[in-house]
C-alpha cells in the first residue's frame, strides 16, 4: 500500500504534487507548540527532509500544548529538537530530520539549503531577524502565531510582497513584550498549525497560486475567522532598508547576554570557534560532562545545565534572573580561559 495514497487522491495534489512534496526540504524555526504539530504533519505528508531549529529543552508546562513531547522528555529535560527528531522518525523513518539545538542566527540560516521556512517562533525579536534574513537571502516563509484563543497565518515573500514589518507596523512594541507569558487554548494550536501546513503543501505543489498579501485570523472560542489584504508599505523601515544595513540596527540593539523567553534560559557567544575536544577532556576530568555531539557539548556547571556549541554559542538554563545568568557567565568565561591554556584538575 502506498503510504501517501489518500493524499495523492486529493485532486489539487495528485501523484505529481506528491512527487514535489517528496522532494522538499522544510526548515522549521521553533519546535514548541506550533512547530511540534507542523513537524508531525509534514513528516506524515512525506516531505524529503526537515531541519529543526530550537535551543530550548522540554519542560512539564510544555506538555499541555506541544504534541510531540512526553513526560519522559520533560523529566530528562531533553532538547526539543532532539526529542522531536526521535519521535518523528518513529512516525515516518523515510524522512530525514536534522536537529539543530541552537537559537536562530544568521549563520544557522546561511548554512542550510531549504525550499520553504515555517516561522513557529514565540517572540518577535526572532521573527524580526527571520524576516530580515528572508529579505536578504530571498527565501519565503510561513508566519503563524497563537495567543489566547486567537491565531494568525500568512505566507510571506518579503522581497516583493509585504514583510512582517508591513503586517505589524508596531513591531518594535511587540518586541518589547517578547517574554510576557501569555496563555493559549490547547485546541487552537492544531488548528493554526494545520492551516500553516496547508499553506506549506499548497506552496510546494503550486507556489504560483499562493497569495502573499493575505492574512488569515481565527478565534477558536467564538469559532470565527477573517482574512485581510495586507499591502506592502512604501515607508516600511525594514523592506526599504539596503541589504547591507538590514542587520546593523539589530546588532546595535543586542546585549551581550540574551534571554530565551519562558524557560529561564540565557545565551551569548564566547570566542569562536570553540575547541570542543579540549572542553570535553576538561569536563570529563571533573565528572561534569553530560552529553556530546559533533556540534555541541552539554554539561553541568554550578548546578545549572549548560550547552556549548562549536561556533562559540553558549546557552545556560534554569536561571531565575539576569543577574544570576551574568554571574554564571563570568564563571564559565574563567573556565574558558583555563581550558584554552590547557588547565589541569
Amino acid at each position: 500500500m502506498n503510504r501517501y495514497d489518500r493524499q495523492e487522491r486529493v485532486r489539487q495534489i495528485g501523484p505529481a504534487g506528491q512527487a514535489k512534496i517528496s522532494q522538499a526540504t522544510i526548515l522549521i524555526v521553533g519546535l514548541g507548540a506550533l512547530g511540534s504539530y507542523a513537524a508531525s504533519q509534514l513528516v506524515r505528508a512525506g516531505v524529503k527532509r526537515l531541519i529543526l531549529v530550537d535551543p530550548d529543552v522540554v519542560t512539564v508546562s510544555n506538555l499541555q500544548r506541544q504534541a510531540l513531547y512526553t513526560t519522559f522528555d520533560a523529566a530528562k529535560k531533553r532538547f526539543k529538537v532532539l526529542a522531536a527528531k526521535e519521535h518523528l522518525q518513529t512516525i515516518n523513518p523515510t524522512v530525514a530530520v536534522t536537529a539543530i539545538p541552537a537559537p536562530l542566527t544568521t549563520d544557522v540560516i546561511q548554512k542550510q539549503s531549504f525550499d520553504l521556512c515555517l516561522d513557529c517562533l514565540d517572540n518577535y525579536t526572532a521573527r524580526d531577524l527571520l524576516n530580515r534574513l528572508a529579505i536578504a537571502q530571498h527565501f519565503d516563509y510561513l508566519f503563524a502565531s497563537c495567543a489566547g484563543t486567537y491565531g494568525n497565518v500568512m505566507a510571506v515573500s518579503p522581497h516583493k510582497h509585504p514583510c512582517l514589518n508591513c503586517l505589524f507596523p508596531n513591531l518594535d512594541q511587540l518586541k518589547q513584550a517578547d517574554c510576557d507569558v501569555i496563555g493559549v487554548n490547547t485546541a487552537l494550536i492544531p488548528v493554526i498549525a494545520g492551516l500553516q501546513v496547508s499553506l506549506a503543501l499548497h506552496y510546494l505543489v503550486d507556489r504560483a497560486s499562493i497569495d502573499f498579501s493575505r492574512l488569515y485570523t481565527i478565534d477558536n472560542w467564538a469559532l470565527t475567522w477573517n482574512r485581510f489584504k495586507i499591502k506592502k508599505r512604501s515607508d516600511c523601515p525594514t523592506c526599504h532598508t539596503p541589504t547591507d544595513q538590514l542587520f546593523t540596527k539589530l546588532e546595535q540593539e543586542q546585549p551581550e547576554l540574551k534571554m530565551l523567553c519562558g524557560e529561564g534560559a540565557f545565551y551569548t557567544t564566547l570566542t569562536a570557534p570553540v575547541d570542543l575536544v579540549s572542553w570535553q577532556e576538561w569536563l570529563k576530568q571533573r565528572s561534569l560532562l553530560v552529553g556530546t555531539s559533533p556540534l555541541f557539548i552539554h554539561f553541568q556547571w554550578q548546578d545549572h545545565p549548560v550547552s556549548l556549541f562549536r561556533t562559540g554559542r553558549l546557552i545556560m538554563y534554569q536561571l531565575a534572573t539576569p543577574e544570576a545568568a551574568n554571574h554564571l557567565l563570568t564563571s564559565i568565561k574563567q573556565v574558558a580561559n583555563e581550558v584554552s591554556k590547557g588547565g589541569q584538575p
